[in-house]
C-alpha cells in the first residue's frame, strides 16, 4: 500500500493506493476520512487498484485555494483534479453518505469519467441534515462545536451510525482525534471542515439525478438514523436504471456494520461485465 499526498491547485490531497486492477475511488462521508474504509480496502484491492481519499475538509487533506469551496460543484470539481493528479481519466467510485453525494455530482457533471457508481446511504438530496450537522452551520456556534470535538462527541456520532453497538469500531475515534490534533494543523483542518459543511447544498444534485449515465448501485440499511431508508425512493424515481437493495438490520455505516451483506451486492456489481464499461 502507498500512502501520501498529491498537490493540485485546489488542495493537497491525502490518499492511499492499494492493490492492482481497474481503478476504484472511495469517498467517505462528511466528517469522515479515508480510514472509514479501513476494513473494505483489502477486500476491494483483491481485484482493483483502490484509491481511498480524504476529500477537502476531511482527514489530512489541506485546502490550498482560499476561494474554495462554494458548493457541491466545487467539491465534485476537486475530485476531478485529484484524478488528474494521479493519472486517472476514468474510474469506478464507491461513495458513502456525503461522499455518495459528491460522487453523484461528479457523475452528473463528468459522466465520461465514471465507469460505475456504488452509493451507500448517499447524500445528494435536498433535505435537512441531522441536527448535529445543522449545528456547525451556525456562525460562532459551529466554531465552538468543532473546537470542542472530543472522544465523547465522536463516539456519539459513531453510535448514531450503527444499529448494533457491539460492531462499532471505537478505535477509529482515537485515530480521528489524533489526526485532527496534529500540532500546527488542527485549526486549519477545523476551518476547512466548517467551510465545506457550510457551503454544500444538494438541490442541483437531486435535480440532475437523471444525468447519471454510469451503472449505479444503491445500498441502504433499514435502521439508518442519519438518512432514512425511505429516501431511497427519491433516488430510484429519478434514476430508473439504478439497482437498489435494502439491508435488514443495517445502520448508516452499512459497509462496516454489515460487511457480508454489503459485499454480496457490491462485489458482483463492481466486477460484472457490462457493455457500458
Amino acid at each position: 500500500m502507498y500512502e501520501g499526498f498529491v498537490d493540485t491547485a485546489v488542495a493537497r490531497f491525502h490518499y492511499s493506493r492499494t492493490g492492482d486492477g481497474p481503478p476504484l475511488l472511495l469517498l467517505p462521508g462528511g466528517g469522515g476520512w479515508r480510514a472509514n474504509f479501513q476494513a473494505m480496502i483489502p477486500v476491494l484491492a483483491q481485484r482493483h487498484t483502490v484509491y481511498a481519499l480524504d476529500p477537502p475538509g476531511q482527514g489530512l487533506t489541506e485546502i490550498l485555494d482560499r476561494a474554495f469551496p462554494s458548493g457541491a460543484d466545487d467539491l465534485a470539481g476537486s475530485i476531478g483534479s485529484f484524478l488528474d493528479a494521479v493519472g486517472l481519466s476514468r474510474t469506478a467510485i464507491v461513495g458513502h453518505s456525503w461522499g455518495g453525494g459528491f460522487a453523484l455530482r461528479f457523475a452528473e457533471l463528468h459522466p465520461n469519467r465514471v465507469s460505475r457508481l456504488a452509493l451507500i446511504a448517499p447524500g445528494g438530496l435536498d433535505i435537512k441534515d441531522v441536527w448535529e450537522f445543522r449545528l456547525v452551520r451556525i456562525p460562532i456556534v459551529g466554531e465552538i462545536a468543532v473546537c470542542l470535538t472530543s472522544a465523547a462527541s465522536a463516539r456519539h456520532m459513531l453510535k448514531k451510525s450503527f444499529a448494533h453497538r457491539e460492531r462499532i469500531p471505537y478505535d477509529r475515534v482515537d485515530d480521528l482525534l489524533r489526526e485532527m490534533r496534529t500540532p500546527g494543523k488542527r485549526l486549519a483542518r477545523l476551518r476547512d471542515m466548517l467551510r465545506v459543511e457550510r457551503s454544500v447544498r444538494w438541490a442541483d444534485t437531486e435535480r440532475d439525478l437523471h444525468l447519471v449515465e454510469a451503472p449505479t448501485l444503491i445500498l441502504w440499511g433499514d435502521q439508518d438514523r442519519i438518512f432514512s431508508v425511505n429516501l431511497i425512493d427519491r433516488f430510484t424515481a429519478r434514476m430508473s436504471s439504478a439497482e437498489s437493495h435494502i439491508v435488514r438490520g443495517g445502520g448508516h455505516s452499512l459497509h462496516d456494520e454489515c460487511p457480508e451483506e454489503t459485499y454480496e451486492f457490491l462485489l458482483p456489481f463492481l466486477t460484472s461485465d457490462r457493455t457500458t464499461e
